[in-house]
């Protein structure tokens, strides 16, 4: 009767911890959807520049397994030591365990890129957009490979697409009357 009253307690405690841990996530992918909603409309720059910093700390801890917060501070460490191999790895195991963790995937993307794979970085950008169609780190990302790879059109696509989301990106900026002048052989 002990343990029976043992294993019914521990199920209740997994199962409270599961539901919190879900209800927190889906709390902030709310939150995540309303800060890019405002910063569709924002008003200034520096005021864009606070709701993007704030989307980018959701993002990066919107993990669901928050057991993965080492493993994924390791991989960023690696990455800002410029140990794109080893962080690429790191990332891959982060995005094993955590397919829907949107940051493993953007973050692999952006070690794959700086590596010179650019398919496989564009692939992960892919993964990314599917679970957040309004990454704007990822949106960008995707039109820089395609300027490198000289498909203008779908740079342009890119950064006009970053533009609704972040008028106020400076990305979006720069490059769309470039890009306009490369496709439309406008004058800047």
């Amino acid at each position: 009767m002990v343990k029976k009253l043992i294993y019914i307690c521990c199920f209740a405690i997994c199962f409270t911890f599961l539901i919190t841990s879900l209800s927190l996530s889906s709390k902030e992918k709310k939150r995540i959807e309303i800060l890019l909603d405002q910063l569709a409309y924002s008003p200034s720059s520096s005021n864009a520049g606070l709701i993007r910093r704030e989307i980018w700390s959701l993002w990066l801890e919107g993990y669901i397994d928050k057991t993965n917060k080492s493993k994924i501070d390791e991989a960023l460490d690696l990455f800002n030591a410029g140990k794109l191999e080893k962080a690429k790895i790191a990332f891959s195991e982060i995005i094993e365990l955590d397919p829907d963790y949107v940051e493993g995937w953007n973050k692999r993307a952006t070690v794959k890129f700086l590596l010179g794979d650019f398919y496989g970085s564009l692939k992960d950008i892919e993964e990314v957009l599917k679970r957040q169609p309004r990454h704007f780190g990822a949106i960008s990302g995707s039109g820089l490979i395609h300027i490198h790879n000289s498909d203008f059109l779908e740079a342009y696509k890119s950064y006009k697409r970053l533009t609704e989301i972040d008028p106020q990106n400076e990305d979006g900026k720069r490059f769309l009357p470039m890009l306009e002048s490369k496709i439309y052989g406008k004058s800047l």
